[in-house]
């Protein structure tokens, strides 16, 4: 199986490192060029325009992904002003709203989620334009609660083809690429549904980036 390595980090990837490198330079030394880095569009180290333009540069993918919910929100059941808080951000930023962009919201590997937050913030996505995306614990022997959630949200949703949802699996890890696509999955949902796998995190100085494999060059078409 031929994969599509990506990564994704909380800090920029221009940031300058102790070495003088930039945080993209340090993983293409160590791993390989990376096909998409996952950045996140809201909180105090969000994307900026002048990092898109330095990823743009490089010929890098822009996965944009909500790295500042908490537990609380996502437990809840309404998504709608996450939603409309995450499309206003993505305007500004001029993400194009033509179905084409996934934003993925991001779940804690211990995290509650609740599958009516899943839809409300899936439904506001897919109004304004944009391809609603996830990424939870897919180990359900580790947090059964993202499985059955989940797998909910599939089964309320299956009439609007889950608003085009992406999946992220985050397990198992393994410590190479995968040589065969064997991600874990929710319950309702199998493993060619999930279109990327987190493996794993490597650790530069203090700055850790997160290794993802993408399943095929087609999820790359929804990525900015």
């Amino acid at each position: 199986m031929k994969t599509i390595f990506g990564v994704s980090s909380m800090l920029p990837s221009n940031q300058k490192l102790k070495n003088g490198y930039t945080m993209y330079d340090w993983v293409m030394r160590q791993k390989c060029f990376p096909t998409f880095w996952g950045r996140g569009l809201l909180g105090p180290h969000a994307i900026t325009e002048e990092e898109v333009a330095f990823l743009r540069s490089k010929n890098c993918k822009i996965m944009l992904v909500v790295q500042d919910l908490t537990e609380a929100e996502v437990s809840g059941s309404n998504g709608v002003k996450e939603a409309f808080r995450v499309v206003e951000s993505a305007r500004k930023l001029n993400v194009p709203q033509d179905n084409s962009v996934t934003i993925f919201a991001e779940f804690k590997p211990d995290w509650s989620v609740n599958h009516n937050w899943m839809i409300g913030f899936a439904g506001i996505l897919s109004m304004n334009g944009y391809i609603p995306g996830f990424i939870g614990n897919t180990d359900s022997a580790k947090n059964f609660n993202f499985d059955r959630q989940c797998s909910h949200y599939v089964q309320a949703t299956e009439k609007v083809n889950q608003f085009g949802a992406v999946y992220m699996a985050t397990e198992p890890k393994c410590s190479k690429p995968p040589q065969k696509w064997k991600p874990f999955c929710p319950s309702a949902l199998n493993r060619e549904d999930m279109h990327l796998w987190k493996t794993g995190t490597t650790t530069f100085d203090k700055f850790v980036v997160e290794d993802i494999y993408a399943r095929d060059k087609a999820v790359l078409d929804k990525i900015w």
